[in-house]
């Protein structure tokens, strides 16, 4: 919220100071995008809850401290059975077995102690959380480098149709002039009235392209808008289109990139969690103790009575080393790890096939990138004739050698010109976004 009001208050500045929308260049839009957008809070929520389940599988191997008190009411009294030879003659009831009869009331208080001194699967399984806290930074990642190519490509739109925009500006104020000497020579009677209408008519279909592309443009700031959350009542704009095409150095597919190190590191938890599950076959080693006392009355009443109470309390205290071995799971263990052996075999062919792709994608917007500079030059050339063309045709026209029809013709190719350059230089720039991403190179945006 406080950078979002810092961006807020710089961009109403720029609006004062210059009396215009203030300008967001490509590079803090980016900025304002990764540090607002919502998509990529949620991720770094995910990062902070897996840095939590990996402090959470750790807290496994501290020492557990347990109280607990327990008061038991035997509603049949109870008896112990034992030989009459360990009791000694002093109960002659039946010479094999003796019955002793037991309290009615027992009451115990104590403290627990626990602690794995040895578990390999608590070891693996904190491993486990260990990548899967790098899983999530690099989701991180992930989403923030498709959060950049998306503000990219709508930032390349909303200056392609301010261009267009700007041109068409251009192109009513040309035909406006028209317009007017024109009708100065339908009023003199040099043209004819049709000819006057295809002027006006050409210079309404003008008026409406324009209007087209500004609701076009609105809507391209709007998206914007949305992904660097931001009110849509706060004004700002693009930056004009520059007239030439700026080249950034590329070098192949990067094995850096995140999508690769996302797939890289679910292999590389698969194969944890094959080893966490084969170590439940591991013997664990873990230590136990109590240190309490446990008090017999044959009436409740006694436990509070000083006098009675006193003598009827024993110690209840222990230390334990216990032992746990696997013997036999009834084969779960082992069809879990093939299970993940499949898993692992899956992302494994995933990984590949993905690198694949990568390289063949980097092909093409390789040979697209060319071509489309190829393009953008012959239509920036295309766009320079056409133009001196025009002007030639608009004064022959005014000095009455040339007809309407040819002008207006002249007139319908300098903005076909126009725009295919326009479209051109714009296709430039997303094929040239498609080879930054790839190459692992969408942190020159930001430079």
């Amino acid at each position: 919220m406080k950078h979002r009001f810092v961006l807020f208050l710089s961009i109403l500045c720029s609006s004062v100071l210059y009396g215009q929308q203030g300008n967001l260049s490509l590079k803090e839009c980016i900025q304002a995008g990764i540090r607002n957008n919502l998509s990529l809070k949620n991720a770094r929520i995910d990062m902070m809850k897996s840095k939590t389940a990996l402090t959470q599988s750790r807290s496994r191997l501290l020492p557990v401290l347990a109280a607990d008190f327990q008061m038991l009411d035997y509603l049949m009294q109870p008896a112990n059975v034992t030989s009459a030879a360990a009791l000694g003659t002093d109960f002659p009831d039946n010479p094999t077995w003796s019955k002793v009869q037991s309290m009615q009331y027992t009451m115990g208080a104590g403290i627990n102690l626990s602690m794995p001194l040895y578990n390999q699967t608590v070891l693996s399984a904190t491993k486990v959380a260990r990548t899967v806290q790098n899983l999530s930074n690099v989701s991180y990642e992930k989403a923030a480098e498709d959060l950049t190519v998306q503000i990219s490509n709508v930032y390349y739109l909303a200056q392609a149709s301010l261009e267009q925009r700007r041109l068409l500006d251009e192109n009513i104020r040309r035909m406006e002039d028209l317009c007017a000497i024109t009708e100065e020579l339908y009023k003199g009677g040099v043209v004819l009235e049709v000819d006057l209408s295809r002027v006006q008519i050409n210079l309404k279909n003008l008026t409406a392209q324009r209007d087209q592309y500004a609701i076009l443009h609105e809507q391209q700031l709007n998206l914007l808008r949305f992904l660097l959350d931001l009110s849509p009542d706060v004004p700002f704009a693009v930056n004009p289109m520059p007239d030439e095409i700026v080249l950034r150095q590329v070098s192949g597919v990067s094995e850096a990139l995140p999508e690769l190190r996302l797939l890289s590191s679910r292999q590389k938890m698969i194969g944890q969690q094959i080893k966490a599950v084969r170590a439940g076959y591991v013997p664990s080693l873990s230590l136990g103790g109590r240190l309490g006392v446990v008090g017999y009355q044959d009436k409740f009443r006694h436990f509070f009575h000083t006098d009675q109470a006193t003598h009827n309390w024993f110690g209840n205290t222990y230390l334990a080393l216990s032992v746990h071995i696997p013997v036999f799971d009834g084969r779960d263990k082992r069809l879990r790890v093939r299970q993940f052996r499949y898993d692992y075999q899956q992302t494994q062919t995933a990984l590949e096939q993905r690198r694949k792709q990568l390289d063949k994608d980097y092909v093409d917007a390789s040979r697209q990138l060319q071509h489309n500079l190829e393009v953008f030059r012959t239509q920036q050339e295309n766009y320079r004739q056409a133009e001196d063309v025009y002007n030639i045709t608009e004064e022959k026209y005014k000095e009455g050698v040339a007809s309407m029809t040819e002008l207006l013709q002249d007139e319908m190719r300098l903005r076909d010109a126009q725009a295919a350059c326009v479209q051109a230089h714009c296709q430039c720039n997303v094929a040239q976004l498609t080879l930054l991403k790839l190459s692992g190179n969408l942190g020159t945006l930001t430079e």
